[in-house]
């Protein structure tokens, strides 16, 4: 059954002085939850939500939105040039690649440029390589990582190199719907990110693959990319994303399956195809630890049994903060964001600092203001955005705003220029 669009109350619309420059936030929503490969408790949206974040206070105030079908997902912007890429995430139809131009006299800040296909299914992830000049998607329905050139105007062209993970044509033997995917959270091949590692110097992408408890690496090259070995993980856990700490060789992985993180250390080495084990010392990714997200009371309501996963709670986005100093991990189900303060004396190692609620349910994705201060959280179930304030020496943050937005996928922080906004709604 298809769900109503959820639609903001709009009262009379006030004229908001910003004393700074606002930060543009754009948040996607989901346009058809029916066409997911999870289950959403929420409605409809449009498509692409804009609002301006006072930096002084962490108010939001809303700017305006774009249409966009089906399912606008991930979004990341060109290192140099004024355009912003995003996904589309569906199962029953190609997954594509859309660009938005940052427009600052267009209602949402962006406006629509144009859309090709991702070269496979329920599209959720971006990288962008300047200096092979190609974008990496990641199709998560049927594990395809894929390249698509970008010329020296940032348009993207079609598919250039497709990586098909063993066992990803399960979904084209046996036509899986969302219901056998969520129950089978680990039947068929699920990749999830693709992430570049920043000490080598070298286009090298990890790519988690939830499904089969491993990470790929591969070297990006002009028109493609090379696959240069797999590390693999502890099993049951569920790899969602992993992220790199800037100044430590340290990676982190958020545990979908488990709610947990798991600290491994990068070990610069040559690769060359092989299939390390992240528990073998000097492999390229060594495990150090795997910490709980969740509180005590929460960690033993999880389960996988004969290929069946059952959870109360999940994790989501893994974010590493600004100054370096904290790492966030969303729990969907417990509602709350972990966060683990770095200590970098230690090599990157973590210890938990707070779990804080989310101030909403099932926080699928977060982001942070430029400078950190602010943290944007997108509850997704319950159709709102959160703003809180970062506690960088404590490892926590604070409540400072609640706005309302329809089933929020993800969120993302667009510099902004100084402007006066006519608001529709603001905290």
């Amino acid at each position: 059954m298809m769900h109503a669009p959820y639609r903001m109350d709009s009262p009379t619309s006030s004229e908001v002085q910003f004393d700074e420059a606002p930060e543009l936030i754009l948040v996607t929503t989901y346009t058809n939850t029916e066409k997911l490969a999870h289950t959403p408790k929420c409605g409809d949206g449009e498509g692409i939500y804009a609002f301006d974040l006072n930096p002084t206070t962490g108010a939001l105030t809303k700017r305006g939105s774009l249409a966009m079908t089906p399912n606008p997902a991930f979004l990341v912007k060109h290192p140099n040039l004024p355009r912003i890429y995003g996904t589309t995430e569906c199962i029953d139809q190609a997954g594509e690649i859309f660009t938005l131009n940052i427009d600052p006299t267009a209602d949402a800040g962006v406006s629509f440029s144009g859309r090709v296909q991702a070269g496979g299914k329920s599209t959720c992830y971006i990288n962008i390589s300047e200096k092979t000049s190609q974008l990496v998607a990641v199709n998560y329905w049927d594990a395809k990582v894929c390249t698509l050139p970008l010329d020296n105007s940032g348009a993207v062209s079609e598919v250039s190199h497709t990586h098909a993970q063993p066992g990803s044509e399960y979904v084209d033997m046996h036509n899986p719907d969302r219901l056998e995917h969520w129950e089978y959270r680990q039947r068929w091949p699920h990749t999830h990110c693709a992430v570049t590692e920043p000490y080598s110097g070298e286009e090298r992408v990890f790519v988690c693959d939830l499904a089969k408890d491993c990470v790929e690496h591969f070297k990006l090259q002009p028109g493609g990319m090379q696959h240069t070995g797999t590390v693999q993980l502890q099993a049951g856990l569920g790899p969602r994303h992993c992220i790199f700490h800037p100044r430590q060789k340290a990676c982190y992985i958020v545990n979908e399956l488990t709610s947990s993180v798991s600290f491994l250390r990068f070990n610069d080495k040559a690769l060359d195809g092989q299939v390390e084990d992240s528990l073998t010392p000097g492999s390229v990714l060594e495990h150090v630890r795997t910490i709980s997200t969740l509180p005590v009371d929460w960690q033993d309501k999880q389960t996988i049994k004969n290929g069946v996963w059952k959870a109360a709670s999940h994790c989501s986005e893994i974010r590493i903060h600004p100054s370096g100093k904290l790492l966030f991990v969303g729990n969907r189900g417990h509602d709350s964001l972990a966060i683990f303060k770095i200590n970098e004396e230690a090599g990157g190692d973590i210890e938990l600092g707070s779990i804080v609620p989310s101030g909403g349910a099932c926080p699928r994705n977060f982001n942070f203001s430029a400078t950190g201060q602010w943290v944007i959280v997108g509850n997704q179930d319950s159709s709102n955005v959160t703003v809180f304030e970062a506690d960088i020496e404590r490892g926590t943050m604070a409540k400072a705003c609640v706005h309302d937005c329809p089933a929020p996928n993800f969120v993302y922080a667009v510099p902004a220029e100084p402007m006066v906004r006519v608001s529709s709604q603001g905290c």
